[in-house]
C-alpha cells in the first residue's frame, strides 16, 4: 500500500521530514487553500508571500506523484481533498508535519480515525526543540518560567557559552535593550528592495481576486520567497542593523516601522530560514565582527529562548487555551484596528504600517496594540483573531500565547507572571509618538489626557481584586491605594465615555 504526504505552506523548510519518508511511488500533496484565509481577512501580503513561497518551492523540486491544490473562490475542504485522493490512489498512511494549529491537527486525526489510515506526525524542523524535549523540561514544574527554558536551551546546545557559565557572566542582558527613541543618533538605514517576479505578480492578481475584501495593501510588497532570498535578508540584516538592535529593540519612532529589527520572523516562521542557522551566524559575529553582545544576546533569546517556549505552551495547553478570559473580557475589537482612523498616534502608527507591510515590531504589538487591548477589556477570542490575520509571522502555535498570555494576560498567567498593562507614560518614554497626538500623555483626567493614561488606572481598580495579590503588582497597588476616590471617580467616568464612544 502507498503513503500519501501533505504539505501546508507554511511547512517550506528544505529538511521537513516529509520527504525522507516517502518513496519514489508515494503521492505528496501541496495544499495551498488553508482553511483560515477565509474564515478570517488575512493580510494580503501574508497569503501573498505564502503561495508564492510554496509555488516556488514546488518548482525547484520538480517532483513526480505530486499534486498540487490551488487557492480558488470555492475553496475544497482538506477533508474533501484527501478523500478524492483516497478513492483514486488508495493509501493507508498519511505523513505530515506537526501543523500549526491544533484544529487542522484534530481535523486530520479524525479523518485518518474513519478511514483506517495511520496518521504519522512528524518533527517540524522550523524548530529546535521537538514537543518531546518540552514535555521532558516542563515535567513536574509547578509554573513555566521563560527565562530558566532560555537558560536549559543555551545550556543544552553550548549557545553563548564559556564553559558552563554563559559569556558575559549574565544570562539575561534585557535591561541592557531599552533606549527609547530619543537616543537614537544616526539615520535608520533603508531596506533594501526584494525583485518582484513574474510568479509573485500573478499571485497578486490571484489573491486580489479571491481575497478582494481581506486587510492590508499590496502595493509595498517586500518579502524574499525562496531559501537563497531570506538567507540574503539575514545576511543584510547582520550587516547593516544588528549592531544596533539591541540597544533600541524597544524603541518607537513615527514613519519608521522596522527601526532595526531583522524582518527574520516571516521566513523562520515558514520555514524559508533555520533557527540554528540564524543562532550560529549571530554568536559567530560576535567574535569576529565585535556585534554588541546585548544584540546577539538579545537576538539569540528570542529565537532559542522565546519562540521555542511560546511553541511549547501552545501545544501544552491545547484546546483548552484557547477559551481562556481571565478578565472576562467582552468588548468588540475598535474600527480602527483595521482603519487606523484614530487620535491616538501610536496606534494610528501601528495599524498603519501593520496595513502597509504586514508588520509591526514586538513592542508595537505589546505595549501599543496590545497593550490597549487589554486595558479597554477587549474580547480575546476577538483580538487574537486580529493578530492572527494581520501580520505576516502570525500562526496559531505563535500568535495565541503571544497575544492571550503576553499582551492581554487572559490567561491568567500560564505565560508571563502579570499583565504588560502600562500608561501613556511608558509609550511616551520609549518613543516620539506622542509628540505628533493631540493627547498629553503627562495628563490623567484633564480634557486633552491620553486615553492610556486613565484605562489603566481604570484598569486596576476594575481589576483589583484579581491582581493585587500578585507579588509583581504590590508596589503599583500600593501607589493606587494613595489615590483618592474623586480621582478614581474621574478616571472611571473618563474611561467609560471613551469606551462607550469607540464602541
Amino acid at each position: 500500500m502507498k503513503s500519501l504526504g501533505l504539505i501546508f505552506p507554511d511547512q517550506l523548510s528544505k529538511n521537513n521530514l516529509v520527504y525522507e519518508n516517502l518513496n519514489k511511488d508515494d503521492t505528496l500533496l501541496y495544499f495551498e487553500p488553508v482553511q483560515t484565509f477565509y474564515d478570517i481577512p488575512h493580510h494580503k501580503q501574508k497569503i501573498i508571500f505564502l503561495i508564492s513561497s510554496l509555488r516556488k518551492l514546488i518548482s525547484s523540486h520538480n517532483r513526480e506523484n505530486s499534486l498540487h491544490k490551488k487557492i480558488s473562490k470555492q475553496p475544497p475542504k482538506l477533508k474533501d481533498t484527501l478523500k478524492e485522493i483516497l478513492q483514486e490512489n488508495k493509501f493507508n498512511k498519511l505523513y505530515v508535519t506537526k501543523p500549526s494549529d491544533f484544529q487542522t491537527l484534530k481535523d486530520l486525526m479524525f479523518f485518518c480515525q474513519i478511514h483506517s489510515i495511520e496518521l504519522i506526525v512528524l518533527k517540524d524542523t522550523k524548530f529546535i526543540c521537538s514537543n518531546e524535549d518540552f514535555q521532558s523540561w516542563s515535567a513536574g514544574k509547578k509554573s513555566l518560567i521563560q527565562e530558566f527554558f532560555y537558560r536549559w536551551i543555551r545550556k543544552k546546545y553550548s549557545i553563548l557559552m564559556d564553559g558552563d557559565k554563559p559569556i558575559g557572566g549574565k544570562w539575561n542582558l534585557d535591561k541592557d535593550n531599552r533606549k527609547g527613541a530619543s537616543a537614537i543618533n544616526e539615520e535608520i538605514p533603508d531596506r533594501n528592495n526584494i525583485k518582484t517576479d513574474e510568479l509573485i505578480v500573478d499571485v497578486m492578481v490571484e489573491v486580489n481576486e479571491i481575497f478582494k475584501d481581506s486587510f492590508g495593501d499590496i502595493d509595498n510588497f517586500n518579502w524574499a520567497t525562496t531559501h537563497d532570498e531570506a538567507l540574503k535578508q539575514m545576511s543584510w540584516f547582520y550587516k547593516v542593523y544588528f549592531k544596533n538592535f539591541g540597544s533600541y529593540q524597544d524603541a518607537m519612532k513615527s514613519d519608521e516601522p522596522f527601526m532595526f529589527h531583522s524582518l527574520l520572523s516571516a521566513y523562520l516562521n515558514a520555514g524559508l530560514l533555520d533557527p540554528m542557522e540564524c543562532v550560529v551566524e549571530a554568536e559567530k559575529l560576535y567574535s569576529t565582527e565585535n556585534i554588541p553582545l546585548n544584540s546577539v544576546e538579545g537576538f539569540i533569546r528570542q529565537i532559542i529562548g522565546w519562540r521555542e517556549f511560546i511553541r511549547g505552551i501552545y501545544w501544552s495547553n491545547m484546546p483548552h487555551y484557547k477559551e481562556l478570559n481571565y478578565f472576562e473580557n467582552s468588548r468588540n475589537l475598535p474600527e480602527f484596528f483595521w482603519s487606523g482612523n484614530t487620535d491616538m498616534h501610536c496606534i494610528q502608527q501601528s495599524v498603519d504600517s501593520t496595513r502597509k507591510y504586514a508588520y509591526a515590531h514586538h513592542i508595537q504589538r505589546l505595549m501599543v496594540t496590545g497593550n490597549f487591548a487589554m486595558l479597554a477589556g477587549i474580547s480575546p477570542s476577538q483580538i487574537c483573531d486580529w493578530y492572527l490575520a494581520v501580520y505576516i509571522d502570525a500562526y496559531e502555535w505563535v500568535e495565541l500565547p503571544n497575544t492571550l498570555g503576553m499582551a492581554t494576560f487572559s490567561d491568567g498567567g500560564v505565560v508571563g507572571s502579570k499583565p504588560y498593562a502600562a500608561s501613556g507614560k511608558y509609550i511616551n518614554r520609549m518613543s516620539n509618538y506622542c509628540k505628533s497626538c493631540k493627547y498629553n500623555p503627562k495628563n490623567t483626567t484633564e480634557d486633552d489626557a491620553c486615553p492610556f493614561n486613565y484605562l489603566y488606572w481604570n484598569f486596576l481598580i476594575k481589576n483589583e481584586a484579581k491582581l493585587s495579590s500578585n507579588p509583581r503588582m504590590g508596589l503599583i497597588y500600593n501607589t493606587l491605594s494613595k489615590f483618592k476616590d474623586p480621582f478614581k471617580e474621574k478616571v472611571k467616568r473618563k474611561s467609560e465615555i471613551f469606551l462607550k464612544e469607540i464602541s
